[in-house]
């Protein structure tokens, strides 16, 4: 039986092998319920020939470290998700903070205008009534006062303010590089 397993197994591993290779490289695309299906079902016959070839005390350190590889590269995957993120993510979350006036890095309330003496949060900035705005105001560059992240600046086309983080200005339409959009 056990030479019957270590047959089975070097057939398995090969295609387990490119199961996975297959997942990794199609689970974002059009084959993706493809990539998923032929992953488990070869996950599920590889288990299945451990659990009917080896002993049971062996099954289950071999689960174990199956397990413990499963976790570890699921955490240095999102530990390297962390530390370089996709720049569609980034630019998301920055839109998304500036249409709450808030930090896009620390998420401190952006006071400028008219709202410079008004008080939200992430969930309160639905209900806020914004008033209008000072007629004698005008807009300047803005930083951040937790993080010291400029936040608004001046355009270098047109000289009106702009958003810092986001790619292009919304007067001009003058667009930044990506390494210059990403700068604190």
């Amino acid at each position: 039986e056990f030479q019957a397993a270590i047959v089975r197994l070097v057939v398995l591993v090969p295609v387990f092998a490119m199961a996975i290779g297959f997942f990794v490289r199609e689970r974002n695309g059009k084959y993706a319920t493809m990539a998923y299906a032929f992953a488990i079902a070869v996950f599920v016959k590889v288990l299945s020939v451990l659990h009917d070839y080896f002993p049971e005390l062996y099954f289950k350190y071999i689960l174990i470290l199956l397990a413990l590889a499963l976790v570890g590269y699921i955490l240095f995957a999102l530990i390297r998700i962390m530390a370089s993120p996709k720049r569609e993510w980034l630019l998301r979350q920055y839109r998304e903070a500036y249409e709450k006036f808030l930090c896009p890095i620390c998420g401190f309330p952006i006071r400028r205008g008219p709202l410079k003496y008004l008080y939200w949060d992430k969930g309160s900035i639905r209900k806020l009534v914004v008033p209008a705005a000072d007629p004698g105001w005008v807009e300047s560059p803005y930083t951040c006062p937790s993080c010291g992240t400029r936040l608004y600046e001046e355009c270098s086309q047109c000289q009106q303010i702009r958003y810092t983080l986001l790619p292009a200005c919304e007067t001009c339409g003058d667009e930044k590089t990506g390494v210059e959009t990403m700068e604190k």
